[in-house]
């Protein structure tokens, strides 16, 4: 059961890791930060921080490869944000102007 439950916890992972990577490639492929706060992923990293060193403390290792992968996306999304900041593509330009 212990077995099935650790499958179970790293097939999450592997959820968390498809729910970054549009996020991630639309970053870098478009260069458009649109709708990113900053500050919200950096408090998303630093509570990932926290719960990876609990994880740590408790030896749950797919808590700790969770938390790692968190991190590590949260840190990719962060530098590309900054590195496109204030830039915006033209879709995300197109909604914008349409609600305007």
């Amino acid at each position: 059961m212990e077995h099935l439950l650790s499958v179970i916890g790293y097939i999450g992972t592997g959820l968390v890791i498809g729910a970054y990577a549009p996020q991630i490639w639309h970053l870098w492929t478009e260069g458009c930060s649109a709708g990113i706060s900053e500050r919200a992923y950096a408090l998303w990293v630093l509570s990932s921080a926290v719960f990876l060193a609990h994880s740590i403390t408790i030896g749950d290792a797919v808590f700790m490869v969770t938390q790692l992968v968190n991190m590590i996306a949260l840190a990719i999304i962060l530098v590309l944000a900054r590195r496109f900041r204030n830039q915006i593509c033209t879709a995300h330009a197109s909604q914008l102007h349409v609600r305007e």
